[in-house]
């Protein structure tokens, strides 16, 4: 098959997938389509209703990416963001897709099935160079950052994701675990369903796991979290931010730390931006925090005193400590 790079160029990866021992990439037609969704999926799922994706779908082998690594460099990433789930990262990463001058890749299931492919760290990371370069293609005029959120069990492989971009700040950002564990309970991420991400409990079963608890599951998954995060804290690229501080921290120390700056009237689409539900746009936010810990069981605050509170403490120790 003959392929032509300049065919891409309004292209994204859709999926990356293995067969018969190769890996492939599935493309879609993003035409002038803008990731402003609050996730990747969810601006997917928009482009694959469209007629055109319906019935036209590129499939290129995965050392396609390398090609176009090689020849077409996208925008270089101005910062990363971790997370432990359900502690304003969709607020940031919303903040900065408000502005067309941002591409802003949130939670990229093509990105997060290279750090979790069955080959070698060395591998993962050339890989995740290729995908990432990929989506950070620039289409418009006006585009000039990039930023890329990941899943929160990304923070898992931090030092990898950090070797393969060994110059590119980052953030992690944290909660008070009881709030985060309500929300969980309320509607459950992926990352909480029984045996989905394996790496978050290596040492267990699927058996074993299924032995806990949900309240006792979904606490020992957000400490895994929050453990990796402390894990990585002599890095001097990254900050350490909690929920409580957003919005007002946005400019002066998350844009400062990713080094980019936005003018008045950008600063007032971003602060409209912050008054809206992340996850649900067209919705004011409304502050839930008293309300998830009142929601909170016996049960729920014991597990988060035990099993969380202590790494939480850590991390506002540590922020505290370097601010």
């Amino acid at each position: 098959m003959d392929l032509r790079i300049e065919d891409f160029r309004d292209w994204a990866p859709l999926r990356i997938y293995e067969q018969s021992g190769s890996f492939f990439v599935d493309w879609v037609f993003l035409g002038k389509k803008r990731f402003t969704e609050p996730f990747f999926e969810d601006t997917l799922h928009i482009l694959m209703r469209k007629p055109f994706n319906l019935a036209f779908r590129h499939q290129t082998p995965i050392e396609f990416l390398g090609e176009i690594f090689n020849e077409s460099p996208g925008l270089q990433p101005k910062g990363f963001i971790f997370h432990i789930s359900r502690c304003g990262s969709t607020l940031v990463s919303q903040m900065f897709a408000s502005l067309e001058k941002n591409i802003v890749i949130s939670e990229a299931t093509v990105i997060d099935k290279v750090i979790r492919a069955a080959v070698s760290d060395e591998r993962k990371k050339v890989w995740l160079r290729w995908v990432v370069n990929a989506l950070a293609q620039k289409r418009f005029e006006r585009e000039e950052n990039f930023f890329v959120k990941f899943d929160s069990w990304s923070v898992l492989d931090l030092h990898l994701i950090e070797s393969a971009y060994p110059k590119i700040p980052w953030i992690f950002l944290y909660r008070d675990p009881v709030e985060v564990i309500v929300s969980n309970l309320r509607q459950p991420g992926a990352q909480m369903i029984p045996g989905t991400i394996e790496k978050i409990f290596p040492e267990l079963n699927l058996f074993e796991i299924l032995q806990f608890s949900t309240e006792e599951r979904f606490a020992r998954t957000i400490a895994a979290f929050a453990e990796s995060g402390l894990a990585n804290k002599e890095s001097n690229l990254g900050k350490f931010i909690n929920y409580d501080q957003l919005p007002e921290i946005f400019s002066s120390e998350i844009c400062a730390h990713f080094n980019v700056h936005f003018d008045e009237d950008e600063a007032a689409a971003i602060g409209r931006t912050a008054r809206s539900n992340a996850k649900s746009p067209g919705e004011t936010f409304v502050p839930d925090g008293k309300e998830k810990r009142k929601e909170a069981s016996e049960k729920v605050l014991s597990l988060a005193e035990d099993l969380v509170l202590p790494l939480y403490e850590k991390l506002e120790n540590y922020r505290l400590l370097v601010q």
